[in-house]
């Protein structure tokens, strides 16, 4: 008897001296996991994941979180799956956060900085040889490409400035399209296949940088106003305490730090809707979306 009691006593204290071997090894694996939804950037969903991929683990490390990385196929998916709280956090373009707002409740925390500007522009270009002596006026009949009804600078944009002139895009070209990715529809009008193609100035400078087209491959016939740029953005659900910690992350980061971002993205600040409800309007008055 006295050898069982023994026996209880030792494996009660080999019990007790393994909880705290335990209960530590819980802590280290309950991290919380931000899921973050990326748009699709770069000129394809592996592109995007590559270059955005260490500066978002990088961030999470920084808040004690682990990092779930998505890339979605076009910039109204991204939007979608925020508004829906599929994702926590997203980086997206400025209308996929306004559908993503008025849809679902999502709150902006950062705007991203491009050369040290929170603004870029939308573009129109041109196939190599058209000539057009005024945008729009002598482009009726030619053919036009346009990217996902998501995009900023592909779809809202130079939809609102065409239709602003008296301009209906699907009657007005004599071939008009939708959906196209960004790097697609610059090749479209470099091969020849399209007379025009909206873009932004960001995505067409990377890819001249890279090597993928030359600025002479194509040329710019419009170019928009500068718009607030691309942006950082919460699910409605996300709480508020987080989505600080997350947004003072992305704003605080040092130089050092900054050099893993892409070309030529060089930072992120704070941000409100403020800058942004210029496109909210140009979508009510388009009637992408219901006035409230």
């Amino acid at each position: 008897m006295p050898n069982i009691s023994r026996r209880h006593a030792l494996l009660a204290a080999a019990s007790l001296m393994a909880v705290p071997a335990l209960a530590s090894r819980a802590v280290s694996q309950s991290r919380p996991v931000l899921k973050v939804g990326l748009g699709p950037q770069q000129p394809t969903q592996s592109d995007t994941r590559r270059v955005w991929e260490p500066i978002y683990k990088l961030v999470a490390d920084k808040i004690g979180a682990d990092l779930q990385l998505t890339v979605a196929n076009d910039w109204a998916g991204i939007a979608t799956a925020l508004a829906n709280e599929q994702i926590d956090i997203a980086q997206m373009g400025p209308w996929g956060y306004v559908i993503a707002k008025v849809r679902g409740e999502a709150r902006i925390i950062n705007t991203m900085l491009v050369n040290g500007l929170p603004t870029y522009k939308a573009i129109i270009v041109a196939r190599p040889g058209l000539a057009l002596s005024k945008f729009p006026d002598d482009a009726k009949g030619l053919s036009m490409q346009m990217l996902d009804v998501g995009s900023t600078s592909g779809w809202l944009v130079p939809t609102h400035f065409l239709k602003g002139r008296g301009i209906d895009p699907r009657s007005f070209f004599g071939r008009y399209a939708e959906g196209a990715s960004a790097a697609a529809a610059q090749m479209a009008t470099i091969n020849g296949q399209v007379d025009l193609a909206t873009g932004w100035d960001t995505h067409r400078n990377t890819m001249i940088r890279n090597g993928t087209i030359k600025d002479t491959s194509n040329t710019v016939v419009w170019e928009s106003e500068p718009l607030p740029n691309e942006c950082v953005v919460v699910s409605r659900g996300f709480a508020e305490e987080r989505a600080k910690q997350f947004q003072a992350a992305l704003s605080g980061l040092t130089e050092a730090e900054k050099a893993l971002l892409p070309w030529p993205y060089n930072g992120f600040v704070s941000a409100t809707h403020a800058a942004y409800q210029g496109l909210e309007t140009m979508g009510r008055e388009l009637g992408a979306i219901r006035a409230s």
